[in-house]
């Protein structure tokens, strides 16, 4: 039970694609940088008007697009919509969103080709994030040591989330998805 929540939370997969950041009901910069999967026709739509998204790889889609103030939904034709909120007067239950890795570094930075495939740069996502991060600094913050769990991402959002420590979920829940 406990493998089969774990894959749900690390790669969800959604009809006609996944937007991977941002996190849906979230307050965004104005400048906000969206990721996305498809398995359909590559096109993002930001309230309803489709805008030109790079494609670094067949299935892959990103866009940095500055929002005005105000509600916005950002949906992948055919497939999952998103709400986000810029600027103030967001719902006061919907937290800041927080883009990783920070400063808008390329898709490169963790992403490669391999075998014709969009992968990880390194072997493993725990190699790619601890190109940045320190391994040192890895069992001052968390309960167990690094490979413990198969990969970074079982746990935390590698593209961005609204909770403390890009968690998927807020630390309690997440540590007792393992922990009983």
């Amino acid at each position: 039970m406990r493998a089969h929540l774990l894959l749900a939370l690390a790669a969800p997969l959604f009809a006609g694609g996944q937007i991977l950041a941002p996190a849906d009901q979230t307050t965004v910069a104005a400048e906000v940088r969206v990721i996305a999967r498809h398995d359909g026709k590559p096109e993002i739509l930001i309230d309803g008007k489709p805008l030109a998204a790079e494609s670094p790889h067949r299935g892959i889609l990103h866009l940095t697009i500055t929002l005005a103030a105000g509600a916005h939904e950002i949906a992948l034709e055919g497939g999952p919509r998103i709400r986000v909120h810029s600027g103030p007067g967001a719902p006061a239950s919907w937290p800041v969103f927080r883009a990783h890795p920070p400063g808008g570094a390329a898709c490169t930075s963790c992403h490669a080709v391999r075998n014709g495939e969009w992968a990880f740069a390194k072997a493993s996502l725990v190699g790619v994030c601890f190109a940045c991060h320190d391994r040192e600094a890895f069992p001052r913050t968390h309960t167990h040591e690094p490979g413990i769990v198969p990969d970074c991402q079982m746990c935390h959002s590698p593209h961005g989330s609204a909770s403390a420590g890009h968690l998927k979920l807020g630390r309690e829940a997440a540590c007792k998805l393992c922990h009983n």
